[in-house]
């Protein structure tokens, strides 16, 4: 019987997610990050009109001055997760003891929200114009997403005959915290080879590190949840890939003097990463507090496993693909986009100068149905200290099942005073990636709509722009009838828990507020 089995694999398992599908435009990417590209509903693939085109369409760089660019995202991500059994009604954190369940007459409120704050999330790039026909351009950054959340390891409340105490939360199978830095640095270049026409290409180096903490059950029983006797591990997995390359290609075609057509596409390699493990047996007392004293006597750390490059993760991270079909109503005497002027400077476009207003529409693609299951493999033999017999199995591969997400993107620009002042509107709609059955607190597949609204203002060689963006999850609720299992070492369930630790409700919200800066040269 492998009793530690559950937290290493759990934890593991949810680390390998963070660092893959943070990537993908139906995980947290979406739309893609970017102050003005907020502001537009991510409608931009087309127009791909500042530095960080290196990486949403390498294409526009052929057509911008040498330029650099600073911006951040403030995010603000809500999440709320009621956990509920197959009758429909909240689980209790143990079968075996009295503590109520939540939602009961003295128990804690059912629904378990993570911890709020606003999160920054910075993007910098920059553009150098070679010669009139060719760019290069440099961005670095992450994807459009909450990297740092925290959710409740116990819930207070009130014992009708006891007064104050705390129980295990009921989501800690899934989540209790994670802390990641995901970062993707893109070398690009952008080429005219014809009037009106640019297609561009960029190289991806991704760098991801992860720390995840969650909960897992020694053994598995009928009748549900049990932490007492000592049987529910917390897990903590550390986890890095120094390198994941990919590549991102971009095409546009100014077909008309009005119309013009942006496609995109990027693909990347899986995330391979070796993980270290950190688990703690012996965690709470029967009552359902934290275990302050679990070694009673023993020696220091003797509940405590620290194991450096315990397992290997890998997992792969979808390919995606981008649309657009953008007008824009030139002004009054403006020359053709892309155009060289008289004075024979670069080929360079200016929506602010050249236009009195665009709209876009974009259509997207995202390959998740890539993830079906999340290979998660580890050494023989890990003593997990603190049980029985209790050591790490060697696979815990985890099924996913996400599913292919298409979407569409609508926005523009309106210029209020030339070269000075614009206005900007957009949304989005991204179909659900999963079915409600396999949620988990990792990401949010549900449907997206989003909508937001922005500004620049030119000062002199700056643009300084600003917008916000609200977008509305699709909850996933399955009734209590969930299918995720925790990793448990009781060998006569598949090394499985008996009941599904992933049934009920699960929502989410974010808001989230930019500013950015880009100098032109």
């Amino acid at each position: 019987m492998r009793r530690g089995s559950a937290g290493a694999a759990g934890a593991a398992l949810a680390a390998m997610v963070a660092a893959g599908a943070a990537r993908a435009s139906s995980g947290l990417d979406s739309p893609e990050i970017g102050v003005l590209q907020l502001g537009r509903g991510g409608a931009w693939v087309a127009r791909a009109d500042d530095p960080l085109a290196a990486y949403f369409n390498p294409a526009g760089l052929a057509a911008q001055r040498s330029s650099a660019h600073g911006g951040v995202h403030l995010m603000h991500l809500g999440q709320c997760f009621t956990r509920l059994g197959p009758d429909g009604r909240p689980v209790p954190p143990s079968y075996t003891t009295a503590i109520p369940a939540p939602g009961s007459e003295g128990g804690p409120d059912p629904e378990v929200c993570a911890e709020g704050g606003l999160f920054p999330n910075p993007q910098v790039a920059g553009t150098l114009r070679v010669s009139d026909a060719l760019a290069v351009g440099v961005a670095v950054l992450g994807p459009h997403g909450v990297g740092t959340r925290k959710w409740p390891e116990s819930l207070p409340y009130t014992h009708p005959s006891f007064g104050p105490m705390t129980q295990p939360s009921p989501q800690r199978y899934l989540l209790t915290s994670l802390d990641a830095v995901i970062v993707t640095p893109t070398l690009s270049v952008g080429f005219t080879p014809a009037e009106g026409i640019s297609i561009g290409a960029g190289f991806l180096w991704g760098v991801a590190s992860i720390d995840f903490v969650n909960f897992s059950e020694a053994t598995s029983a009928e009748g549900g949840d049990d932490f007492s006797a000592h049987n529910d591990l917390r897990t903590r997995a550390r986890a890095a890939d120094l390198f994941i390359p990919g590549f991102v290609l971009g095409a546009r075609w100014a077909a008309t003097d009005r119309l013009d057509l942006g496609a995109w596409l990027k693909w990347q390699d899986a995330v391979r990463a070796k993980t270290d493990l950190m688990i703690e047996s012996r965690y709470w007392t029967p009552a359902g507090l934290k275990n302050e004293a679990p070694c009673r006597g023993e020696s220091p750390g003797c509940n405590v496993t620290d194991e450096k490059g315990a397992g290997y993760l890998e997992m792969r991270i979808p390919m995606e693909a981008k649309l657009g079909l953008r007008y824009h109503h030139p002004r009054a005497g403006a020359a053709r986009p892309a155009r060289p002027s008289a004075a024979g400077e670069p080929r360079v476009r200016d929506p602010m100068v050249d236009d009195v207003f665009d709209v876009e529409l974009d259509f997207t693609w995202a390959h998740n149905s890539a993830v079906d299951a999340i290979e998660v493999r580890f050494r023989e033999g890990i003593p997990v200290r603190g049980t029985v017999v209790g050591t790490v199995p060697p696979n815990a591969d985890v099924p996913h099942r996400w599913r292919d997400v298409l979407g569409v993107r609508l926005g523009g620009d309106f210029v209020v005073l030339q070269d000075v002042l614009a206005l900007r509107a957009g949304g989005f709609f991204e179909t659900k990636g999963q079915d409600d059955a396999d949620l988990n607190l990792d990401f949010h597949l549900g449907h997206r709509i989003g909508v937001g609204a922005g500004v620049t203002a030119r000062v002199g060689p700056v643009d300084v722009s600003a917008a916000f963006q609200h977008t509305f999850f699709g909850p996933l609720d399955n009734g209590g009838k969930g299918r995720l299992k925790a990793v448990s070492g009781s060998a006569p369930n598949g090394y499985r828990s008996v009941q599904s630790v992933n049934g009920g409700r699960f929502e989410s919200s974010l808001d989230e507020f930019g500013m950015s800066g880009t100098m032109r040269f």
